[in-house]
């Protein structure tokens, strides 16, 4: 092992069909110095075979089941030799350039816990995925420009408030300091969790705009209001609140949770999402609140960054959100889209 080792940790949950574009990408890589971990949540579809005939040189964690994104991950960082983490979806390409300049940006930034990419749609390179994760003050996450047609518009390099879990470089230093991936969130909003207790742990997240990563999106999980989505986000959305938001902030920002909460609620009832899938959302994040407390007071233990500066890091991510997503309806209003095909999830900015 060297100082410089990244551990790739891929989840995989009947993604037979996405690792060969997946796995190739990351074997191809410019930056060499590489282990793949796959944890399999207990795929039907033939992916351990698959991958024991046609990757051996790929280490797979199987699980029994389908445990979630959180629990799975966490498997295999724990597994993990490098003192860098690459998580990576199996539903992505990576430009073969990806890994080397995801590096390099947390090599020139030390202050950085994480590093962030562009995303771009596999489906239609023209369109972003992501230029970097964002929150708004009322709990709702966002992929900043998602949907957007890429001119180059986030071709800066910038901090954000964190990375998507899809495509991130964790320092693994980081990781052992603020804990990994909540296992209670089983999946959605992880990553902007993790984001939130690196900040507040004084960990900045560097967007890199030239590292790229092509994803397909909801490869394993279905539509953004499917109901195992809606009721993930739903309860997630406030597990973020509780544990990470001190609470002089959760009273300044009580309007905004209310309207976003009451809006996302909106979305789910006019996108055909599943009223019921919200509320028992809304009941596990009750169960789930004494457990959350508890996790909101390690946070504070560990608290570098003043309150002062949280509040400016999320009241800049949702500023960005904003701006994306008018930029986005501008672009839709001036025809910059050749055909209706080449929009991708036009219609929500919300994870």
């Amino acid at each position: 092992m060297t100082a410089n080792l990244v551990s790739i940790v891929i989840p995989n949950w009947n993604g037979r069909k996405f690792l060969v574009t997946c796995l190739d990408s990351l074997l191809t890589q410019t930056y060499k110095d590489i282990e793949i971990i796959i944890v399999d949540n207990g795929s039907t579809d033939g992916s351990l075979e698959f991958l024991a005939a046609n990757y051996p040189q790929v280490r797979v964690i199987p699980l029994k089941e389908n445990t979630g994104f959180s629990f799975a991950v966490n498997r295999g960082i724990e597994a993990s030799t490098g003192n860098f983490v690459a998580l990576v979806n199996n539903d992505t390409k990576a430009d073969e350039h990806w890994l080397e300049l995801m590096m390099l940006a947390l090599t020139n930034h030390t202050e950085a816990g994480s590093a962030a990419c562009k995303m771009l749609s596999l489906d239609n390179p023209k369109i972003i995925d992501g230029a970097g994760d964002g929150l708004r003050r009322g709990g709702l996450p966002g992929r900043i420009g998602h949907g957007q047609l890429d001119v180059g518009q986030f071709d800066n390099e910038r901090y954000v408030l964190g990375a998507c879990g899809g495509a991130v470089l964790y320092r693994k230093a980081m990781l052992d300091y603020i804990g990994l991936f909540d296992e209670d969130f089983f999946a959605y909003l992880e990553d902007v969790d993790i984001a939130l207790r690196g900040q507040s742990a004084g960990y900045k997240c560097i967007y890199t705009p030239k590292a790229i990563m092509y994803h397909l999106g909801c490869g394993s999980t279905g539509s953004g209001y499917s109901k195992l989505v809606v009721r993930l986000s739903c309860c997630n959305n406030i597990n973020v609140l509780v544990k990470n938001i001190p609470l002089s902030l959760l009273f300044e920002f009580l309007p905004q949770i209310v309207f976003w909460q009451s809006y996302y609620f909106a979305a789910v009832v006019v996108r055909g999402g599943s009223i019921l899938a919200w509320l028992e959302g809304i009941g596990k994040a009750i169960t789930l609140l004494p457990k959350m407390l508890k996790k909101r007071d390690s946070i504070n233990r560990r608290r570098k960054l003043s309150i002062h500066a949280l509040k400016e890091a999320i009241v800049s991510s949702e500023e960005e959100l904003e701006k994306a997503r008018l930029l986005l309806h501008k672009q839709i209003k001036e025809n910059k889209f050749s055909q209706e095909s080449e929009i991708v999830g036009l219609k929500t900015s919300i994870k």
